[in-house]
């Protein structure tokens, strides 16, 4: 039901989230927390009608997973495949997101990492990709080089290890080059203001003596490992550095049982003869292949390109399909990537776009950073032992209760602390939905409800809609409980009362409301109908009266909405002239507001 004909279908909505890596441990909550959240949004998309493409990858090669096939004493390509499936069939299959498995994407697989050499060689054709002996940051347990944003404070954002500096030749793409256009452009995008202050800080422009500089260092790309996808240069005595052919592409990753990081500054590859020697493309004499392999961060900076044109093998983006679908119409993601694949994901567009691949120079329209989830008050990790994982909780109490309990949590843009309390409630309060529609299947009243109810409904439509479009999630879903409420309390309900209720909770809870629609017998699914309209004469609030006393003796009345606060009830008194004429020079020594039924100044 969430394929996508990317190529003739109308109203295209590019809802995308930031792809896992595929370790053995699986996904945690906070990861189901982030695709939930983004689920929901394209959900509701879906609902106004758009054609909502939601597509998933993995994110498989690097050093976070060359690491654990180290712990596991397991080639990294076998543990890859096997974390993979797990990841796909017992998790993402499981939690209720409209995926489009049908334009999956490895960055592992060679029809994939064809395309991001292709793209090292457009930016070595550019003079953007060059060599240069420069200090670096090494990793001493990681036993490779790591880019500047890699290095937190002094230490490998992957091992904690202390960073040392050691001098290599290394490559490097100039994004100095782009450092004031990827400043600029920052005012004019539609992002979390967190991430793009995080972003200016990083780029950090400054000027002393009339000379601008930047913080912002270039991209050291080479990685001395082996879990990534060679560098498509060749050395050739005669001709010196060649890039490999595009028709010649992918230079693919050699099949070895010797793959551990040396710590020579050379990565495994060049301990492989049938690898490192080959032949010239240009001269046909003796040549050596480059034997780095390129940091994973590249092949993230470019895998919303791929995506939609994930069935294509002649180039790796089709121009049409591309310019239909992109810019990303919105991407939500952890702030915590804001000065790595968010910055390099704009520099590789901004690139491809001035060498005339792309017709736009920014990747994503909204970018949007949800929250973190936190076990006890600290950050889930495993060093920390208090990663949770979902599969119990999914077996125990369904993918919708996991999905509604993660998003009541808290603000969605601020996260929030998990424990077992309060998800059983959110069970109960499911079944009890599923209980009153089933009770209520048969005698629903083709009628409009009275005015009121019909006011209470078309209120709750407008807080639920555009509470899902600022991502205010958990307060959208209090309003769902407490008008679930109003209507358990009612003797009878009409037809359009229980299938308005249904729409609005589906995006939450998929599943469910999927088996309750069909137990309506209602023809199609739940998924594909329009979310419910507000119509905007429900949403004026009737005026009540509201009596006015002095000491207790009323003097007047006003007429005011019912929710009027206290200080709104004091200034429309005070301005009848019935108050004015008796309060004559007394002075107030307060006042007692009971909203909707008397305003006391006592003097």
């Amino acid at each position: 039901m969430y394929e996508v004909d990317l190529a003739t279908t109308a109203q295209p909505f590019y809802n995308l989230m930031m792809f896992p890596y595929p370790s053995a441990e699986g996904l945690h909550v906070g990861n189901v927390y982030a695709f939930t959240g983004a689920d929901i949004y394209g959900r509701f998309m879906a609902m106004q009608g758009r054609a909502v493409f939601e597509p998933m990858g993995f994110d498989a090669f690097g050093i976070h997973s060359e690491n654990f096939a180290i712990k596991q004493g397991v080639h990294p390509s076998k543990l890859t495949a096997r974390n993979v499936k797990r990841f796909r069939e017992t998790q993402l299959q499981r939690i209720g997101n409209r995926f489009c498995w049908k334009h999956e994407i490895q960055t592992t697989d060679p029809s994939y990492y064809k395309w991001t050499q292709w793209i090292f060689l457009q930016l070595f054709k550019a003079g953007l990709a060059v060599r240069k002996k420069a200090a670096v940051n090494w990793c001493p347990d990681c036993k490779t080089v790591l880019a500047d944003e890699q290095v937190v404070g002094c230490s490998c954002e992957r091992c904690s290890a202390i960073v040392i500096q050691r001098e290599l030749e290394q490559r490097f793409f100039k994004i100095t080059q782009y450092a004031q256009r990827l400043l600029d452009n920052l005012d004019q995008l539609d992002w979390s203001e967190k991430v793009k202050t995080a972003q200016r800080n990083w780029i950090g422009r400054s000027e002393t003596d009339g000379t601008v500089q930047y913080h912002l260092r270039d991209w050291s790309i080479s990685r001395q490992r082996y879990w990534g996808p060679p560098i498509p240069i060749i050395y050739c005595h005669s001709c010196g550095t060649v890039p490999v052919p595009e028709d010649r592409l992918p230079v693919q990753l050699p099949e070895t049982e010797n793959w551990l990081p040396q710590g020579t500054g050379n990565s495994p590859l060049a301990e492989i003869p049938e690898f490192v020697n080959t032949t010239c493309p240009c001269c046909g004499g003796a040549a050596r292949r480059e034997t780095d392999v390129s940091d994973n961060f590249l092949d993230s900076a470019w895998y919303f390109l791929r995506y939609p044109s994930s069935e294509r093998s002649v180039f790796p983006f089709d121009p049409a399909i591309t310019a239909k679908w992109l810019p990303v119409d919105m991407y939500i993601g952890g702030a915590e990537h804001s000065v790595l694949h968010l910055l390099y994901s704009r520099f590789i567009t901004m690139v491809l776009q001035d060498l005339g691949h792309i017709p736009f120079e920014e990747p994503f329209r909204r970018f949007r950073a949800h929250g973190l989830l936190t076990k006890q008050g600290a950050k889930m990790s495993k060093s920390k032992g208090n990663v949770v994982n979902p599969d119990r909780y999914i077996e125990e109490y369904g993918a919708d209760t996991l999905r509604t309990y993660l998003m009541f949590l808290g603000p969605y843009n601020q996260g929030g602390d998990f424990s077992d309390r309060g998800i059983a409630g959110i069970r109960r309060f499911l079944d009890r939905v599923y209980q009153w529609a089933i009770k209520h299947q048969n005698c629903l009243q083709p009628n409009p409800p009275d005015l009121a109810s019909q006011r209470r409904l078309h209120q709750t439509i407008h807080k639920i809609s555009s509470d899902i479009q600022s991502l205010k999630y958990n307060t959208a879903i209090a309003a769902l409980m407490s008008y679930f409420n109003m209507l358990q309390s009612n003797s009878s309900i009409a037809e359009v009362e229980l299938k308005s209720y249904l729409l609005m909770l589906a995006p939450f809870a998929p599943h469910v409301t999927e088996e309750i629609w069909q137990q309506l017998g209602e023809s199609g699914s739940i998924h594909q109908q329009t979310f419910p309209q507000f119509d905007p004469q429900f949403l004026i609030q009737e005026q009540i009266t509201l009596a006015v006393q002095i000491n207790g003796r009323t003097r007047t009345t006003i007429t005011l909405s019912p929710d009027a606060s206290q200080e709104e009830a004091i200034a429309i008194a005070r301005q009848t002239k019935a108050i004015q004429r008796h309060l004559n020079n007394q002075e107030v020594h307060r006042a007692v507001y009971v909203p909707g039924r008397i305003l006391n100044f006592v003097t």
